[in-house]
């Protein structure tokens, strides 16, 4: 058993359902939804996410739970000024396997979090 197949079966375990449209199948986007009500996901462009789904049950708002890091910046304008700042990026993850992983990692917290854990 390889470790995405691994993945996928602990998630199934903690009782998340694989909700994924055909759409987001054919993009390759994998969406569960826990037990909490929280639908989470994994995209094969390196992202995870944590979706907020409206009443309908259509995405209206997300976020990632990709590792942050801080990169630098500077910019020199038309008039010989440097500009200089710091700003937040975001690591892309692409390997399926662990994306998986991290998903199940949330999971965990987020089904913990629920049970007043």
């Amino acid at each position: 058993m390889n470790e995405e197949q691994l993945a996928l079966d602990t998630l199934k375990a903690l009782g998340a359902k694989d909700t994924s449209s055909p759409a987001q199948t054919k993009r390759g986007t994998t969406c569960f939804t826990l037990p909490t009500g929280r639908c989470i996901s994994e995209h094969k462009t390196g992202y995870i996410r944590v979706n907020y789904l409206n009443k309908n049950g259509s995405i209206y708002t997300c976020y990632q739970l990709n590792p942050q890091y801080k990169s630098a910046h500077k910019v020199i304008n038309m008039f010989g000024e440097l500009y200089e700042w710091d700003y937040t990026k975001r690591m892309l993850i692409n390997n399926r396997a662990e994306r998986l992983k991290r998903l199940v990692l949330y999971a965990i917290k987020d089904i913990n979090e629920a049970n007043g854990q």
